[in-house]
């Protein structure tokens, strides 16, 4: 028993829900039956192998049913509870999805969108260029930066400890910016981190997030995506996502909002129903 239970906790969540409802099923069905007085044995035709291989076949029959249900149902969205606090995974832009929204940037929080410094493709660089004005974002990191009483530099820039927040109300969208100092830039303007690094990073920010975030929902990307050098091996959405939601948990915080996490694009390379597997152990 101890052998087949370890086989199957080591099976995907999804796998894990199909069969258990299909045991389910499968025993319903032959509750009802026995309640009405039918069963297998009342068709002549069919020997004992011939029933075994029947309730097997409509045993595998529902598992096929059932993964293909979850696959279709959880394919671009999955709703979790963390910590008491709802937390919704969805695909789409996270300039156009409602709350506050994070936007991970470098230590310095520069406005310098070239292509060298911060790509226009970021998130960052959208949020200097489209959404957001640059004379307003340094004055608000210069203040903030009074507020913690940081000095510039040796290249006359502030730089702030990762997991800083900065909130910006932009005037030109109206829309209100969680600015995170996410990445460290080297001399030759590469943002590299590691696993270490990083989850420390989220855990400063979720501490960040519940300081300012005024009972708001907040929106986020998958944090760290754009990030190609981890120097302790490449890092996938999913892993990523896994991450924050690991250090979510781990904060012990609950937020009387919701959480949004919009992945830019499909999630096909992200199993967003073995998610639910995450928080599970999380709680523990």
């Amino acid at each position: 028993m101890k052998k087949i239970y370890i086989w199957f906790n080591s099976l995907s969540k999804r796998l894990r829900d199909s069969i258990s409802t299909s045991i389910l099923v499968v025993g319903f069905v032959s509750t009802v039956f026995t309640i009405l007085g039918f069963s297998l044995a009342d068709i002549k035709c069919l020997k004992l192998w011939g029933r075994i291989l029947v309730v097997i076949a409509v045993f595998f029959i529902v598992i096929i049913v059932v993964y293909k249900v979850i696959g279709r149902v959880f394919k671009e969205r999955v709703n979790l509870i963390v910590n008491q606090t709802p937390v919704d995974i969805t695909c789409g832009d996270i300039f156009e999805t409602e709350g506050w929204k994070v936007i991970g940037c470098d230590t310095s929080f520069r406005t310098q969108v070239d292509d060298v410094v911060i790509s226009k493709n970021s998130l960052h660089g959208k949020l200097v260029l489209q959404h957001g004005n640059a004379e307003e974002i340094n004055d608000i990191v210069e203040s903030a930066a009074q507020k913690y009483n940081i000095s510039k530099n040796e290249n006359g820039l502030f730089e702030f400890p990762l997991g800083t927040i900065i909130p910006y109300t932009s005037s030109k969208d109206g829309e209100t910016y969680l600015m995170l100092a996410m990445t460290e830039l080297n001399k030759d303007f590469e943002s590299h981190t590691n696993m270490a690094k990083y989850e420390s990073m989220l855990m400063k920010m979720w501490h960040e997030v519940s300081r300012v975030y005024a009972s708001h929902d907040v929106v986020f990307p998958i944090l760290g995506a754009g990030i190609s050098r981890f120097d302790d091996g490449p890092k996938n959405k999913n892993t990523l996502l896994r991450c924050m939601l690991c250090t979510l948990g781990s904060s012990g915080l609950d937020f009387n909002s919701r959480i949004k996490v919009v992945i830019y694009g499909k999630a096909e390379d992200i199993p967003l129903y073995e998610l639910r597997d995450v928080v599970v152990k999380t709680r523990r």
